[in-house]
């Protein structure tokens, strides 16, 4: 007790111990199902509160926003995976594999890894959930909805 150090250590990628059982769903930090939930419950939460109240966002910035301001933050952060990079052309998930970033033929054939690498972006794991990774598409659509719902009221005013 006295001295012992306690920690839990982030890892962007591949997990470092074998607590999960080594091979597991468990691995990296941007796994699709979780960061979806946790943006649908701060859009919830911001129906609940309004744009009265504000959250720190990036943690540890000192730049306050409202609720949905954040929300929309970390579905972007989710959706620029996928997004090709205006100054290279490739997208971050699949930027070790070059067959999808450079022939014409595959360069657009979207994958969706199992889990992503929280420092790069990179996909990792299988790159056949489309089950769960898909939920990208949700993620563009809310953040479509309310970008039209913001323009709509400064149209009004």
């Amino acid at each position: 007790m006295g001295n012992e150090v306690l920690r839990v250590a982030y890892t962007p990628a591949e997990s470092t111990g074998a607590m999960f059982g080594g091979n597991s769903n468990w691995r990296g930090p941007v796994w699709f199902p979780m960061n979806f939930l946790i943006v649908d419950s701060l859009l919830k939460f911001h129906q609940y509160y309004g744009d009265d109240f504000e959250i720190e966002y990036p943690t540890n910035s000192g730049q306050l926003v409202t609720i949905k301001e954040a929300a929309l933050a970390v579905a972007g952060r989710l959706i620029k995976i996928f997004t090709p990079d205006p100054q290279t052309g490739l997208r971050p998930y699949q930027q070790q594999y070059s067959k999808f970033n450079t022939d014409p033929y595959f360069k657009d054939c979207l994958q969706f890894f199992e889990y992503f690498n929280g420092n790069d972006g990179s996909g990792l794991g299988a790159a056949h959930q489309t089950g769960w990774t898909g939920l990208v598409a949700e993620l563009i659509e809310y953040v479509h909805t309310l970008q039209q719902t913001v323009e709509a009221e400064i149209a009004k005013s």
